[in-house]
């Protein structure tokens, strides 16, 4: 007791001071001649779809002095008439009042496009001090693309063509009718909601080169947080009554980019023939049940399941690339049935005939290709010849019929990890084509003619030194 009395007075003192002084750490001022830091100098959203808008961008504001900072409010310059939104720390609005920096901290500013009708959007968020705007601002920039907009489900028929002049926005299904033939001319882009995809009845045409391809896509493309993104649009179906032909097509983002069906075995031609074409993240690349395809010179990257799955049909792939961080491909010669009972599947037998050339199925999966044989049925006619597989050692490569001119090594890409897949001058896949394959099928995805130079190389790329 008589210590606590001794010492009371300097335990007081003390507590005065570290009040003080934490009351001075906290104190906020308004300092008009603050300078501010910024993330970037200059928020740009790129482009974006005017009747969209935009997902939501972030930028941060740092307080580098030795002040705390307090504003009477932070606002876009444009207030309620600006093509933008804000959120300042949480807290939405045109302009936020009474916003406090402390010294040597940050504070998030959130941002998105509004939807409007104008091609070039800019505004400025400001921070005003005793009614006066620091010179510290952040400038907003936004590129707007007018666009054809279908709202809903559409059935087309007759003749219709996709052109290059807009791009098209469809937020339903667009149904290719049996007496329909559908064009999409060379250099159209086509985008599509997440529940969107083309069901193709009738007649499709992709016209697109590698020099001015025909893209189909979704919307935020070119939104950094969804630019790897799979499964955001259903993909192209075509059943046993439809054809397509497509060229030049970059197919991003889909559920299942291609899935060609004839579960009546009633298709008597090829239905998809597909070629220069690329298939980048997808959950599948290309589902074939019971179908029949044809491919060549096409890649398929990114994707999350399957490059390739195969349920029975008929199918070719000539200079193709599968480069997946799943099973880059699977063949069964059967597709599974649900039965009544939830949970249990039934198998269909469904015969299978399939022939890589000149190709490279390559992945992170210990095996790139996947067979399935059902027991006590024919037999699946299968021929890989002169490709680079991906297998482990422990994988049977025997059948001299099925296996003629495997190559097991790594394809020695120029950079996977950066999806170039054109290849180095040490992939083995240099020169190891059979030369009527690389005949047949000059050109390569990027338009180069194999010819040219005598180019027999696997894969969709021909070797360039």
């Amino acid at each position: 007791m008589q210590f606590f009395v001794k010492y009371r007075r300097r335990y007081f003192i003390l507590v005065l001071f570290a009040f003080a002084v934490r009351c001075q750490q906290q104190e906020f001022v308004s300092d008009s001649a603050a300078t501010l830091n910024f993330s970037s100098d200059t928020l740009c959203f790129d482009t974006v779809f005017s009747p969209l808008g935009s997902t939501t961008f972030s930028c941060k504001v740092y307080n580098p002095g030795s002040k705390n900072l307090l504003f009477d409010e932070v606002r876009l310059r444009g207030e309620d008439a600006s093509p933008f939104r804000m959120n300042v720390d949480g807290r939405a609005g045109y302009s936020v009042s009474n916003v406090k920096l402390a010294k040597k901290d940050s504070l998030f500013i959130f941002l998105e496009v509004k939807k409007n009708k104008s091609l070039l959007l800019a505004d400025a968020v400001v921070f005003v001090v005793n009614g006066v705007e620091l010179a510290s601002r952040l400038e907003v920039t936004a590129y707007g693309q007018d666009a054809v907009v279908f709202d809903r489900d559409t059935a087309l028929h007759g003749a219709y063509t996709f052109t290059a002049d807009k791009p098209y926005i469809l937020h339903g299904a667009a149904a290719v009718d049996s007496d329909a033939t559908v064009t999409v001319a060379a250099g159209a882009k086509l985008y599509f909601g997440a529940k969107a995809g083309i069901a193709v009845h009738g007649t499709l045409k992709v016209e697109g080169t590698p020099e001015n391809p025909c893209v189909f896509s979704f919307p935020r493309y070119n939104d950094p947080w969804y630019s790897d993104a799979t499964g955001q649009w259903e993909g192209v179906s075509i059943s046993a009554t439809g054809r397509a032909s497509v060229s030049g097509a970059r197919i991003r983002g889909a559920r299942c980019a291609f899935d060609v069906t004839d579960t009546l075995s009633a298709a008597d031609s090829v239905q998809l023939t597909l070629k220069n074409s690329m298939v980048e993240y997808a959950n599948v690349g290309m589902r074939i049940s019971n179908g029949k395809v044809n491919a060549d010179n096409c890649l398929f990257a990114g994707c999350l399941s399957n490059a390739l799955l195969v349920e029975g049909g008929s199918c070719n792939f000539y200079h193709c690339t599968f480069a997946c961080d799943g099973l880059p491909v699977t063949l069964q010669s059967y597709r599974l049935r649900e039965r009544a009972k939830p949970n249990s599947y039934d198998t269909i037998p469904t015969p299978l005939e399939a022939y890589f050339a000149n190709s490279i199925i390559y992945g992170s999966s210990a095996n790139g290709l996947s067979v399935h044989e059902q027991k006590g049925r024919a037999p699946m006619r299968l021929k890989l010849e002169n490709c680079i597989v991906k297998l482990s050692s422990s994988y049977d490569l025997s059948d001299g019929e099925r296996y003629v001119g495997v190559i097991t090594e790594k394809p020695a890409f120029k950079d996977a990890d950066k999806n170039d897949f054109h290849l180095s001058e040490k992939s083995p896949a240099v020169n190891a084509g059979l030369d009527s394959i690389a005949a047949a099928y000059p050109v390569d995805a990027d338009g180069y003619d194999r010819s040219i130079s005598h180019d027999k190389s696997l894969g969709c790329y021909a070797y360039k030194p």
